[in-house]
């Protein structure tokens, strides 16, 4: 069965995110982070998204400083096989000019925005990458792959890459790796202990629990297979032994003096295994009286194989 939008990883990442994003410092910091990576010219500002979530948390901030919703320009665009995008513009001047007063900038430019970001206290960085994350971040479900990532958007600025991997290493220590996709620069990480403060830094605090908790049941599960493997390669590795053993005490039965030609040590320890063929060597040695240590027990068994080895050899002789 197809999994729902609504039931994804990446829906309730972002659901949580946004949910976090209260009180007018955590949302200007916010708009600040969603403004860095909208498209703004000389005609507006255009915030992008295909998250109906995203979409949303933008209306209900910015609706904070222009008076109404129908001074913006909402459009929805359909396309075969993805996700509709949302389009929210921005025109009046006066509308651009009540943003810049609120966020206390002169300017969208790349670098006032970044520098703008930088001086944001702890809490207020949050959700300043937040309102990033929100518009071109995704994450995988740790259940499949430990993977979160930021796609820079194709007409941003060529500062924003490195600003952005800057600002998280300097403020949170997070350190970004970094690809090009199909003309896109992103930003991602596939550790999941960068991932889960990844998500603890935009508000998403019950999805880092997830990821940790998903590392503990793989790590479990993992340590639990090795344990399997190496039991079942011990057991192949007992029973090829065994094998040998067996082939061997039967040379000897087959020869002229058969068993009576062994040592009385070794004609009890042949003996054995033929009654415990699937015994390991150290259940064997507690059939002795008094009991063996394992390596006497398989030393003994090396003299019977070399015994039959010879018989073979006077045969072939």
């Amino acid at each position: 069965m197809k999994v729902k939008s609504t039931e994804s990883f990446v829906y309730k990442v972002k659901s949580e995110a946004a949910g976090s994003v209260t009180g007018r410092k955590k949302s200007d910091a916010c708009l600040l982070g969603m403004l860095l990576v909208s498209e703004i010219s000389c005609s507006g500002i255009v915030y992008k998204t295909d998250n109906e979530i995203c979409k949303d948390l933008f209306l209900r901030i910015i609706l904070h400083v222009i008076p109404s919703e129908n001074r913006l320009s909402e459009e929805i665009f359909r396309h075969r096989g993805r996700l509709p995008e949302y389009r929210i513009s921005i025109s009046e001047k006066s509308d651009i000019d009540a943003i810049l007063k609120r966020l206390g900038i002169s300017c969208f430019d790349c670098d006032e925005l970044l520098s703008c970001g930088d001086k944001l206290s702890d809490s207020s960085f949050g959700s300043f990458m937040t309102g990033i994350f929100l518009s071109c971040g995704r994450v995988t479900d740790p259940g499949r792959e430990y993977h979160l990532e930021i796609v820079i958007p194709e007409n941003a600025d060529e500062k924003l890459y490195d600003g952005i991997s800057e600002l998280l290493e300097r403020h949170v220590g997070l350190i970004a790796k970094r690809l090009t996709r199909g003309g896109q620069k992103i930003l991602y990480f596939k550790d999941s202990e960068s991932i889960e403060d990844m998500l603890t830094l935009i508000g998403a605090t019950g999805a880092s629990l997830e990821v940790m908790n998903t590392k503990v049941y793989k790590d479990i599960r993992n340590r639990a297979n090795r344990a399997t493997n190496c039991d079942t390669a011990n057991l192949e590795r007992q029973n090829a032994s065994a094998l040998r053993q067996l082939e061997a005490i039967k040379v000897i039965e087959n020869s002229p003096d058969g068993l009576s030609q062994l040592s009385d040590e070794l004609r009890e320890l042949a003996l054995l295994r033929l009654k415990y063929p699937e015994y390991a060597l150290s259940e064997l040695a507690e059939e002795f009286n008094p009991p063996l240590s394992r390596s006497g027990v398989n030393h003994r068994f090396k003299r019977l194989i070399e015994i039959a080895e010879n018989i073979k050899k006077s045969k072939e002789g």
